[in-house]
């Protein structure tokens, strides 16, 4: 879909000059103050260019600019002046605010030449800005499957970690944000890097036990130590760090500052941790709520009813087997994976990735025993279909 550009002046015989003569070139919106512009870029947006002139009543173009870069940081501002506006342009051409300016009266050509340019610089900076978000998002994936194959034993309860905190989120209504579902992926990664001796006394111990919430805080500490180095994951470092001292209690559902998010997903975090340990070791989930309030006394009746409403699938489940050859990742590893030597090669209820599936290739290949695999049957969707039982 073509960029659109918002054109903002206070003279409507302007306006309809300007649609009538590039209405049929560009994809125009007309605004005939800022106040009705801030209105189109909340409601309509995002606009690739905004075209703004300098002198209006109420709001003039600097003002518009300033508030309109509130709400629409990526966009493109130009602005219209007078020669009498040429020191504040001047000056606001050079603090960053606008992509260039043009004079008044302007010759139609010379503002589709400003339009092309400020198009081409929207392209570039959403452009690099995709870029970026991609190499993030992709070195993020890499990191977690790589922590998944190093420790299997950690992180193949990442997923139930993760529902937990999806569906306390969603049972709140809480807004769906990127920092929340990293924390979760990653909120045992200091487990993985404790002695083993620790990571199974946490496992099978209370959450309430003193020496349980000693090595749940200190994973914790180390987790956000390891991940404060790695840039953009300072909030995420911070909710997985701050876990100590929350009590289960949400004060604010909606959270404005940094320090809210935060506190908000460390609580999120927190409860999933430790209901994930308490369901899995085989406990009711009524038995595991009386457990959970011991550790977490403040814990808000809504987030009970949500708990006691969790289905992590650690009732006994039917499972089909999977020539390797047709594992797709997503799919759940119903029993452990053993091989010829009697080692444990993968534990049940890991999800499979690509890195996993290529691990499980290459051992069959010194290991014939090795042809299939039984897996969840509720996960293997495969082609839109379920496979059948082999």
């Amino acid at each position: 879909m073509a960029e659109r550009i918002l054109f903002v002046d206070d003279e409507q015989a302007l306006l309809n000059g300007i649609q009538r003569r590039l209405g049929l070139e560009f994809d125009l919106v007309t605004a005939s103050s800022g106040e009705e512009a801030l209105r189109e870029i909340e409601e309509n947006g995002p606009f690739a260019v905004a075209v703004t002139d300098m002198r209006m009543p109420q709001m003039d173009g600097i003002q518009f600019i300033e508030n309109a870069r509130k709400i629409a940081p990526d966009t493109v501002y130009i602005m219209l002046t007078g020669n009498q506006d040429l020191a504040t342009a001047t000056q606001a051409v050079n603090d960053g605010q606008v992509f260039r300016f043009l004079n008044k009266p302007c010759e139609s050509q010379a503002i589709k030449q400003a339009l092309d340019a400020g198009l081409r610089q929207y392209q570039l900076v959403a452009g690099e800005k995709e870029l970026l978000h991609q190499t993030f998002v992709g070195a993020v994936s890499v990191l977690t499957d790589v922590l998944e194959i190093a420790q299997p034993e950690v992180f193949s309860q990442a997923p139930k970690i993760e529902q937990i905190v999806r569906e306390l989120r969603s049972g709140l209504d809480i807004e769906d944000r990127w920092e929340y579902k990293l924390s979760a992926r990653l909120g045992l990664l200091g487990f993985a890097l404790l002695p083993e001796q620790e990571r199974l006394s946490f496992e099978y111990a209370l959450p309430s036990d003193q020496n349980s919430q000693a090595i749940f805080l200190r994973a914790a500490s180390i987790a956000c130590r390891v991940m404060e180095r790695i840039p953009r994951l300072r909030s995420v470092a911070q909710i997985i760090g701050n876990q100590d001292g929350i009590d289960g209690n949400i004060c604010c559902i909606c959270p404005t500052s940094e320090s809210d998010i935060v506190h908000l997903g460390a609580t999120l975090l927190r409860i999933a941790v430790h209901w994930n340990c308490l369901t899995r070791s085989g406990m009711s989930n009524d038995a595991a709520l009386i457990e959970l309030k011991l550790c977490l006394p403040k814990l808000l009746p809504q987030l009970e009813d949500i708990l006691l409403a969790v289905d992590l699938g650690y009732d006994e489940q039917r499972a089909l087997d999977i020539a390797i050859c047709d594992l797709q990742e997503g799919m759940i590893l119903h029993d452990d994976v053993i091989t010829k030597d009697g080692a444990t090669l993968l534990r049940k209820g890991r999800r499979l990735t690509w890195m996993i599936i290529e691990k499980l290739r290459m051992h069959r290949s010194e290991d014939k025993r090795l042809r299939s695999i039984r897996v969840v049957e509720s996960s293997c969707n495969v082609n839109n279909r379920v496979l059948a039982a082999t």
